[in-house]
């Protein structure tokens, strides 16, 4: 299908639909990071602490 069959009404509801797409995809990227982050930080938690003085006094 070509731009030049679409009625405006549906070349409307394409472009909509195309920036919500846009949206859903920067919304995802953005959690992706944070949880990226999250799991980085937990994972530098749990070696500090498999790795501190007090642990291998023990």
């Amino acid at each position: 299908m070509t731009e030049g069959s679409l009625s405006p009404q549906q070349q409307a509801k394409l472009a909509e639909a195309l920036e919500l797409a846009k949206l859903a995809e920067e919304k995802a990227r953005q959690m992706s990071e944070l949880a990226t982050s999250v799991a980085n930080k937990y994972q530098q938690y749990l070696y500090d602490s498999a790795n501190s003085p007090s642990k291998q006094a023990s």
